[in-house]
């Protein structure tokens, strides 16, 4: 083991490692200097030693070498760090210690056999012939299913279990990686991917830690698409698909160009756009946003813009914009995605990534095509809708920019629409909001759920028994929006039983009797009609059911990481009675998540 560390050392130097997550800037001869990613600053104190391959921090005094570094950036123990930097260093950990090897590391190695087993089988198997055409068909060439690691798992209920149980893995681990499922009755499995095209999913090192299948059957009724579950070592609300092989490529033009799916990926990439990822769909996250900042500041996005994409990407570009993240819109000439536009002509897509709009830019544009600013009412819809996104700008100076740029437009002073932003002068002067990755990120992004989901219900009564059906009371944590969840709950089902036609706001909120739920209560409204005003109902039904999703991914995200740090410690402490309990807990939690699908 000693003599694999110090291989490592010798061939992975720190300099080139810190700067795959944080940008950092020459202080000297042997020195490089950045800000730290463990602690908020402004001022530049973490410093890098390419001579004695250290690193410290002078503002909060974390330090030490390769290991520790990939330690604390990853949140995991010494082995899994060791794997990673094996990997980098391409160096082969031969004799591992046994009792070094976690339950995450099993997984890993589930997960790199079976793309290697489906990549093989891709490119030999004559039962892959119609896998082979469907690509071809699509444009890909052979070189990038070489580079994306692209597979195929054939129609076969236990192909991959089979192989993967012949290599020393328990059915156990296979179903804990995701790839099995475990049948209704009896303690059998049958693979979870079957007739589809296979798309690893890496991590920023390059290691497959899920995948997403393409079905080849027209009636295939699980859907086109199908995921790998939340793992152990599978969050998709971490991972950014394409990353591994992009982060060089966006940090050396100072651009992530994101797109929705992985063959719009692979699109792009083969066009020559090589500083793309994916966001597999779902709206940017904090924790994908708190990535990317490693490499940039500054987003070109190209989503589908019917209303749930358009939704959807609203949610995380007020997370970039949060963070002080320069945000852009890709606005496509011709095709419905990035795919079919590079089809049509390559040209065009490099030309619309060259003239993305800023985010900014594009909202005044719609709204001011919808709104006839040269009348009162026109002015007055104007405002309410730039105005709360303005207000979500956290850099003052942006602020200050595009308020002069509405004030011009609407033809009214800047100082009355300052005092027309949500919170008034005040909220402006101390230039809110706070950025969105503060000291609990986590927790800041539930409590925002759980008020809009509950802000949604009173302002529209009608859908309180879809929320109550849907969500269960433990799920608000914040013990506040808890009560007043409670108290609707009880209001709903006692006061007025069960009949979302007599709800009446006023008499509920006399119920409360207590000063801090009906000004709670009040305030929800408001911030539902302020962000809702013009939504019709369907969108608003639409609105609630991401909510709830949401509201409900991120408490079992919660649950699941607490779960994973007792896993951890029972490996360590070798408590084989517990460990079982533990992990079969973490399988029920993730089956939740997973139906949240």
């Amino acid at each position: 083991m000693q003599n694999n560390t110090e291989e490592i050392k010798a061939r992975v130097d720190i300099i080139d490692l810190v700067q795959e997550y944080i940008r950092l800037k020459p202080a000297g001869t042997n020195n490089w200097r950045g800000l730290c990613p463990f602690h908020n600053e402004k001022t530049p104190s973490f410093m890098v030693s390419r001579d004695k391959q250290i690193f410290h921090c002078f503002g909060c005094s974390e330090g030490g070498d390769i290991f520790t570094f990939v330690q604390k950036m990853e949140g995991v123990d010494f082995p899994e760090a060791l794997r990673i930097l094996a990997d980098k260093a391409g160096i082969k950990l031969e004799r591992q210690d046994p009792k070094l090897i976690s339950q995450k590391n099993r997984l890993l190695d589930v997960c790199k056999l079976s793309s290697l087993y489906w990549h093989k089988f891709l490119m030999e198997s004559r039962i892959a012939q119609k896998a082979r055409d469907y690509l071809r068909q699509r444009g890909v060439k052979d070189s990038t299913i070489m580079d994306f690691h692209i597979g195929y798992a054939p129609e076969s209920w236990d192909n991959l279990t089979n192989f993967l149980k012949s290599r020393g893995f328990s059915d156990q681990e296979i179903f804990l990686a995701g790839l099995s499922v475990k049948k209704e009755r009896g303690n059998d499995f049958y693979d979870r991917f079957r007739d589809r095209i296979m798309f690893p999913i890496n991590d920023m090192h390059g290691a497959p830690i899920g995948f997403t299948g393409r079905t080849l059957n027209p009636n295939e009724k699980m859907g086109k698409y199908i995921n790998t579950p939340q793992t152990l070592i599978y969050n998709k609300g971490l991972v950014l698909f394409n990353l591994d092989k992009a982060k060089q490529e966006i940090k050396k033009q100072d651009l992530a160009v994101i797109v929705e799916g992985q063959m719009d990926t692979i699109s792009v990439f083969e066009a020559g756009t090589q500083n793309v990822i994916a966001s597999s769909g779902t709206a940017l996250t904090e924790d994908q946003v708190r990535i990317l900042k490693r490499y940039t500041n500054n987003l070109a996005m190209s989503f589908d813009m019917d209303a749930a994409g358009e939704n959807a990407a609203k949610r995380g570009i007020d997370i970039a914009l949060a963070n002080e993240m320069n945000v852009r819109l890709i606005v496509l000439p011709s095709g419905k995605d990035p795919d079919e536009c590079i089809k049509n002509d390559p040209n065009q897509w490099f030309e619309a990534v060259k003239n993305a709009q800023t985010i900014m830019e594009y909202y005044f544009d719609k709204t001011f095509s919808k709104h006839d600013i040269t009348k009162a009412e026109g002015k007055k819809m104007a405002a309410k809708i730039l105005l709360p996104v303005i207000v979500r700008l956290s850099n003052k100076i942006e602020q200050t920019h595009w308020l002069q740029k509405l004030a011009d437009n609407l033809n009214v002073t800047e100082q009355v629409l300052r005092n027309a932003l949500p919170g008034g002068q005040k909220n402006y002067a101390k230039s809110q909001p706070a950025p969105v990755l503060a000291t609990k990120p986590v927790a800041d992004r539930k409590n925002l759920i759980d008020q809009r989901l509950l802000g949604i219900v009173l302002k529209y009564p009608s859908f309180l028994s879809f929320l109550i059906d849907n969500l269960p009371q433990e799920v608000i944590i914040d013990l506040e929006l808890n009560q007043l969840y409670k108290k609707l709950i009880l209001y709903y089902t006692e006061k007025i039983n069960g009949d979302s036609q007599s709800f009446n706001y006023e008499e509920f909120r006399n119920l409360l009797k207590n000063d801090k739920l009906d000004q709670l209560a009040d305030k929800l409204v408001l911030l539902t009609e302020k962000d809702f005003f013009d939504f019709d109902q369907d969108i608003m039904k639409a609105e609630l059911s991401v909510a709830i999703i949401n509201g409900k991914r991120d408490y079992y995200n919660n649950y699941l990481k607490d779960l994973q740090v007792k896993i951890k410690e029972a490996e360590s402490l070798k408590q084989d009675d517990v460990l079982p309990g533990l992990l079969n807990e973490f399988n029920k939690i993730v089956e939740l998540i997973n139906s949240l699908e």
